[in-house]
């Protein structure tokens, strides 16, 4: 980055690769740019649970691990001696924890002793109505103390940014910064993969990417399929898995659907590539909100456009007309009529592909991880003021929604579910 000196930052999350998630992407993406542009990196993060197997020496930035959490309640302050210790070794400049709590938490309490700027990003589950671990007063003032004692918190979509707003009104500073993708990852032509069944043929299917569970609302798809016209007998590619895999491939046998649809399993690397290349659209037909919804993304790196529900965190990604569609959730009829209109080409495929590839250069990874290093730098020099003591036993005030009012609703349940403040411990 122009002008800037090289920085000693440590990424600390609750959770890492080898687990496999939205966070755990962004964490290495993050990782990988900041050690690309000259930068000194620690990542600090539990050990994975069984069976995954280590493999941080193929990264190309040192990870430190610590015991898991025992318990999320008992014995967490236990865990700042790796992060304080760590900190004494590397002097860093910066410390950015992904996720609340524990790790926001532990960096706030202990941010007198570590001494440097904290950041803090959620990645959604953790500042979502109906996490939890929200409605316990204990939990909850850990997670607005973790709010209040960062330095900046770094928004991904309008839904984060609303619901840091909603459980930290006097939050110092909030920075919208969504998460990027790796364009030219997606921009390569990949190879067709050798499992690939022969009936998955380039532009004639439709595809999911994503966890199978009810929240992702894969059998809403398989409901629109069954709907479509027999002259219109769209394929369908599921990729990737989950604890509902079996009773969706058992709802595709029920709807007489099983010649149509192809389960694929977790893809990764040239395969997943591919499988969005030769996508005629991505379909993300989820039932809950999205923090933000990086298949999107993907999609949109390679060129490809996208249907997905109207919900928080997905809404801000699809430009409807332009990058893709926009339907109600838990709704078959109207999934059954937006695939439809994919696959009769009764629109500009062409000035889609270009939309799509313009919106994903403009979150391409190398992009977002040098506005971060701008916020460190800011920091770094003071921008920011310290903060006062968090005090847990004082009334959390209410916020106006201002332009946020799209996101009245979730901060409406969060109201409900959330207990009346105590003593932070």
């Amino acid at each position: 980055m122009p002008g800037s000196t090289n920085m000693r930052l440590c990424l600390y999350t609750d959770t890492a690769l080898p687990t496999v998630g939205g966070q755990e992407f962004v964490v290495d993406a993050l990782a990988r740019q900041f050690t690309s542009l000259g930068h000194d990196v620690v990542v600090l993060a539990p050990r994975p649970a069984h069976p995954w197997r280590l493999r941080d020496h193929e990264l190309p930035y040192p990870v430190v691990r610590h015991p898991r959490f025992f318990s999320m309640r008992r014995g967490v302050e236990w865990y700042r001696s790796w992060l304080l210790r760590l900190n004494r070794l590397h002097r860093f400049d910066v410390i950015h924890c992904h996720g609340l709590y524990p790790t926001g938490y532990l960096a706030a309490l202990y941010r007198d002793e570590l001494g440097i700027p904290i950041v803090l990003t959620s990645h959604g589950s953790d500042v979502h109505a109906g996490w939890h671990r929200l409605a316990e007063p204990l939990l909850y003032h850990r997670h607005v103390a973790a709010l209040w004692g960062a330095d900046a918190l770094v928004a991904i979509s309008r839904f984060t940014r609303a619901r840091y707003e909603w459980l930290c009104p006097d939050a110092r500073c909030i920075v919208d910064i969504p998460n990027g993708v790796d364009c030219e990852a997606f921009a390569a032509s990949a190879p067709r993969p050798a499992d690939l069944p022969a009936t998955v043929a380039e532009g004639g299917y439709a595809m999911f990417l994503g966890r199978l569970d009810r929240q992702k609302g894969v059998d809403v798809l398989l409901h629109a399929a069954s709907m479509l016209p027999p002259r219109r007998r769209i394929r369908l590619v599921i990729a990737g898995d989950g604890r509902e895999r079996r009773s969706l491939e058992c709802l595709a046998k029920q709807l007489k659907l099983e010649d149509r649809v192809s389960f694929v399993g977790k893809v990764y690397g040239t395969k997943k590539a591919y499988l969005l290349q030769s996508a005629r659209c991505l379909v993300v037909p989820s039932r809950q909100w999205e923090a933000f919804g990086l298949v999107v993304l993907e999609s949109y790196a390679a060129g490809r456009p996208v249907i997905a529900t109207q919900l928080a965190g997905l809404r801000d990604l699809v430009e409807p007309g332009r990058t893709g569609w926009l339907i109600p959730p838990d709704s078959p009829a109207d999934l059954a009529a937006a695939l439809q209109t994919a696959f009769d080409g009764g629109w500009n495929a062409g000035a889609f592909r270009r939309a799509a590839l313009r919106f994903a250069r403009r979150h391409n990874w190398t992009d977002i991880a040098r506005r971060h290093l701008d916020l460190y730098e800011d920091l770094r020099r003071g921008h920011f003021a310290p903060a006062e003591p968090y005090q847990g036993d004082e009334e959390v005030s209410r916020v106006s929604w201002g332009s946020s009012d799209d996101y009245a609703p979730a901060a409406a349940e969060s109201c409900a579910e959330i207990n009346p403040p105590c003593s932070v411990v």
